[in-house]
């Protein structure tokens, strides 16, 4: 959980670090990686692709935290109010102690309505639009508005992040060719110290460019699901099978946890979607995607195959959580 660009804005009007132009993936240049496309892909097709944003898997979190911290706090609040309704004295020789511990609480409160609103009352997602026809990218923002730039002329690297992480970033750059005038995502963050030489980073950028490149057919049968998430939000039961998949090559004890964090979540997940618009491409975009309807290449939710089910991996995750449940409530 890595929320660069979300809660902290990424840094602009900067020049380009030493690092970044070390780590600089070339358009052009192939890379000796086998493409994977983290299941990440909500639409592909001959004409464009259609990634989502590197915060999805998390969505909720946030929104959990904060709604953890209202209960914490307001219920604290409330039990004082109440103890003081049940005293002798009542309220009325309270009533300044009352106010003191909710002017206390106040920034509290403050923090914890900024911390929902980074997760919550936006769009479901942030989607990227990379159209191979007419070599442009296409972004979300997160306030809402779209950044348009070409695909030629944008500088991408895999950058550090806090804590260890990297991940592919976006630069447009000013016409100096230097300063970074907007930053994004491709892609979720990867953990560790030497993640831009022994993760999944190579792997992703070379499943973009070679569909921008190349053309579709080098990457799409690597696509075996496809978010479905573009024109509805999305449920618990593929969300739990993404989240998964996602895990699917870690042990199992670390797959029941991650599984059980998920579950415990997913309320919070739950509200941030329904609080949240489901984004709308502006139509001048519209316009130039438009998919040919006898493309073979053409993938989306509807064309995805039915969920196989890892039922031992589900039902122990099932049980964990209600034996967690049950020790709190005991």
């Amino acid at each position: 959980m890595e929320y660069s660009g979300l809660i902290r804005p990424y840094k602009i009007n900067r020049p380009l670090k030493d690092a970044e132009r070390q780590r600089q993936l070339h358009q052009k240049q192939r890379l000796e990686a086998e493409p994977a496309y983290q299941m990440s892909v909500i639409r592909f097709n001959a004409t464009y692709m259609e990634l989502v944003d590197k915060w999805f898997a998390w969505r909720g979190f946030l929104t959990t935290v904060a709604i953890a911290g209202i209960g914490i706090m307001g219920g604290g609040w409330l039990a004082m109010l109440f103890g003081s309704l049940t005293t002798p004295g009542g309220i009325n020789s309270d009533w300044l102690f009352l106010l003191l511990m909710f002017a206390m609480a106040s920034p509290v409160f403050i923090l914890i309505a900024w911390i929902l609103k980074a997760d919550a009352f936006r769009l479901t997602h942030f989607p990227i639009r990379l159209n191979r026809k007419t070599r442009m990218v296409h972004v979300f923002r997160t306030n809402g508005t779209v950044l348009s730039v070409p695909w030629d002329e944008l500088f991408f690297c895999i950058a550090s992040l806090p804590q260890g992480n990297f991940e592919i970033q976006g630069h447009v750059l000013d016409k100096d060719g230097v300063t970074v005038k907007e930053t994004f995502a491709l892609f979720p963050e990867v953990s560790g110290s030497k993640a831009e030489g022994t993760t999944n980073l190579p792997r992703c950028w070379e499943f973009v460019r070679r569909y921008m490149e190349d053309g579709p057919n080098l990457v799409a049968s690597l696509v075996e699901y496809c978010l479905p998430i573009a024109d509805q939000r999305e449920r618990f039961a593929f969300g739990f099978h993404r989240t998964h998949s996602w895990i699917g090559a870690t042990p199992v004890p670390l797959q029941i946890l991650i599984l059980l964090i998920y579950i415990v979540i997913y309320p919070g997940r739950w509200l941030a979607m329904r609080t949240s618009k489901i984004p709308k491409w502006p139509q001048e975009i519209e316009v130039v995607c438009v998919v040919d309807t006898n493309d073979p290449f053409r993938k989306d939710a509807s064309t995805n195959k039915p969920i196989t089910n890892n039922m031992p991996i589900y039902w122990v995750a099932a049980i964990g959580l209600a034996l967690v449940a049950a020790w709190v409530w005991w």
